[in-house]
């Protein structure tokens, strides 16, 4: 009898040293599952209390997506994209982030881009005639108005930063085709002033390994 007690005893505890340890690894699959859950949850709250961002706002998120914030959840916020496609982005990654809002504090912003031109071109004449083609823009705001800084003065060229303001976001597309477009028609307009840099097509020669192709046979 004290021998069917011990080995009763022995089995007894291999088996709570099994649940044991059964009920460990099911623990740590279980943190492990929840661990993004209670993460992004955590991210949320701190969103909502810093609010870098409100429904509306038109945002950048770097390295993951630009769009305007539709709705900020626990869990998760939700972007529409200019393209009109749909984001569900989790929290905790957002909160890694850094974060651009083009809506706050106020709904325009400035923006810029980058024109290089000729020596040729005094840089006074150069300024001159974009900022005054800048004033025919309709897209772009005129209070504050546009104006042109010299940028680098370089070999190949003089680069100027045009910077102009947009009204809200979703025109940043249209104010940068307009910009270009005033400024390339002005220029061209102007006479005699190209680009630093020209694209010159050459008749490149057929590959060593290219045969032409074979004549064909004429008849008779």
């Amino acid at each position: 009898m004290a021998a069917l007690a011990a080995i009763s005893t022995l089995f007894m505890g291999q088996g709570a040293i099994g649940a044991l340890a059964g009920s460990t690894i099911i623990l740590a699959l279980l943190g492990f599952a929840i661990r993004n859950v209670v993460a992004d949850t955590l991210s949320g709250i701190a969103l909502a209390i810093e609010a870098p961002f409100r429904i509306g706002d038109w945002i950048d998120i770097d390295t993951l997506a630009q769009g305007k914030a539709i709705e900020i959840g626990w869990r998760t916020t939700r972007l529409q994209t200019l393209d009109a496609t749909y984001m569900i982005l989790p929290n905790s990654q957002i909160a890694r982030q850094r974060i651009t809002n083009f809506s706050a504090p106020k709904r325009e912003f400035r923006a810029q881009v980058k024109i290089t031109l000729d020596h040729v071109l005094p840089i006074g004449k150069a300024r001159d005639i974009m900022v005054r083609a800048l004033g025919e823009g309709k897209s772009i705001l005129q209070d504050p108005a546009p104006d042109v800084r010299v940028s680098s003065y370089d070999e190949g060229g003089i680069s100027y930063t045009v910077r102009y303001w947009v009204p809200r976001f979703e025109r940043g597309v249209d104010c940068r085709d307009e910009v270009y477009s005033l400024i390339d028609d002005a220029l061209r307009q102007a006479g005699s002033i190209a680009p630093y840099k020209r694209i010159q097509l050459v008749n490149a020669p057929l590959p060593a390994d290219t045969e032409p192709p074979a004549a064909r046979p004429t008849a008779g």
